[in-house]
């Protein structure tokens, strides 16, 4: 039995092949009749698949941004996607990848968050009500849409009253005025880059929403895999306000104590170590 409605494919499959496993999701190569390879995941824990098609979808509309998988079609329980052959970097991709992904950002709103809600790994993320640009907007979007439900999260009593002191820090690490909000991915790990068959980069697996730059950056320093040509060709291409690679830890931090809250263990260490630089 096909994990997802064959019909809606426009073709006949001839067949499919577990790709993974992850926390929430199963994924599957599926080769159709026609030719076409398409890329399938379906939920396990309630996942809704929707923002995820909704921000590849606009993402794709940057036409120098980064490439991101084709929507084929989408419910709440299964995304269809175009399937991509990953391939080895080019020479150039770090360069390419940090050009590219200023293209992408430059997709931009009149409000800070999204749609709707949806989440970031397992951990739901708040994207509503969106924040129209005013002066202190990101701020506050920032600390109730970002900060303040994930330290609510945390497993340690201690961390959670620690990193609640960041609320009167705000304004040291958020500029009034940090500008548009962009179109980001909202999950920019190495894990969720690769080159495509020709070597150019991809991204995929989006949590997205509409904030300001520097918190992506903030993000793609976490698990490494970003080299500083990377961070060069992107501020080349799109200059970032100076003083922003002192506040990659400050939007790292969310993510950090996001993986502390699922995994615990080395990332509660790492949540409290940020803490104290940033206190």
């Amino acid at each position: 039995m096909l994990p997802f409605p064959e019909p809606l494919l426009e073709g006949t499959v001839v067949s499919i092949v577990p790709c993974m496993r992850g926390d929430a999701a199963d994924a599957y190569r599926v080769e159709m009749e026609d030719g076409r390879l398409l890329f399938a995941k379906t939920s396990r824990k309630g996942t809704s698949f929707r923002m995820e098609a909704l921000g590849l979808t606009r993402m794709a509309a940057a036409t120098e941004g980064v490439r991101v998988p084709k929507v084929v079609t989408v419910s709440d329980d299964w995304l269809i996607l175009e399937f991509i052959e990953f391939g080895r970097p080019a020479g150039s991709f770090q360069e390419t990848l940090g050009r590219e992904l200023a293209a992408t950002h430059r997709l931009t709103h009149d409000a800070y968050g999204f749609d709707e809600d949806h989440a970031i790994g397992m951990s739901p993320q708040i994207n509503t009500p969106t924040r129209t640009v005013t002066s202190g907007a990101w701020r506050s979007f920032w600390w109730t849409h970002r900060l303040e439900p994930m330290i609510r999260y945390l497993p340690s009593p201690a961390l959670q009253s620690k990193a609640a002191k960041l609320e009167n820090r705000l304004e040291t690490w958020i500029p009034d005025h940090p500008g548009q909000p962009s179109l980001l991915h909202g999950d920019l790990w190495s894990g969720n880059v690769a080159a495509d068959s020709e070597g150019h980069p991809l991204m995929f697996d989006p949590a997205p929403y509409y904030g300001y730059r520097e918190a992506e950056l903030g993000m793609t320093a976490m698990f490494g895999g970003f080299s500083e040509t990377f961070y060069q060709a992107y501020d080349e291409a799109w200059p970032l306000p100076e003083g922003w690679r002192d506040r990659m830890n400050f939007y790292m931090l969310y993510h950090v104590m996001n993986h502390a809250v699922l995994f615990q263990g080395s990332y509660l260490l790492q949540t409290e170590r940020l803490l104290h630089e940033l206190l």
